[in-house]
């Protein structure tokens, strides 16, 4: 089933129409609704929304809130270990952001396929770098390049393993 998690920069550029993504954002969570494709929002990203926006001032009832709990504190710690190697190995400097991690390990705890995001530099870059690992199935789609179908059912297709 197709699903998606959103991220806080998703959540944000949503919110606000000067936001340069927000027309994709819209976009997105337009067709969503319509097609009642599930969006989650996890309570990680609700805390980084609610730190400059009431959460409230979101349209909740078309979401489905995710709790941060036990086993998806587990997969975090699991994929922190493995960002560490690979950020080591990569001779990268740039921190781990652990809200990032978590909201990762949610979707991937709870088999959602795809993070909605316009996080290209830690969400995107972290996620990609599991991936290429081989621990992590979660794709990731950024606001930046628009709204586009095709991308998300080519990452479905790779998420069930249905192309290389």
């Amino acid at each position: 089933m197709r699903q998606f998690s959103l991220d806080t920069s998703f959540l944000i550029s949503f919110a606000d129409p000067n936001r340069p993504h927000h027309k994709a954002a819209v976009e997105y969570f337009r067709y969503c609704v319509a097609e009642r494709i599930p969006m989650w929002v996890s309570t990680v990203a609700a805390g980084e929304f609610a730190v400059k926006q009431s959460f409230n001032d979101l349209p909740l009832r078309n979401f489905r809130i995710q709790p941060y709990n036990l086993s998806h504190a587990i997969r975090a710690a699991e994929l922190f270990n493995h960002a560490q190697s690979i950020s080591r190995a990569a001779d990268d400097r740039r921190p781990v952001i652990i809200n990032d991690l978590k909201i990762i390990a949610q979707a991937a705890e709870e088999k959602i396929p795809f993070i909605l995001t316009e996080d290209e530099n830690t969400l995107v870059r972290l996620a990609a770098g599991l991936r290429a690992k081989g621990v992590l199935a979660v794709g990731t789609l950024l606001l930046k390049d628009g709204f586009e179908l095709k991308r998300a059912e080519g990452l479905e297709q790779s998420y069930l393993g249905l192309q290389e």
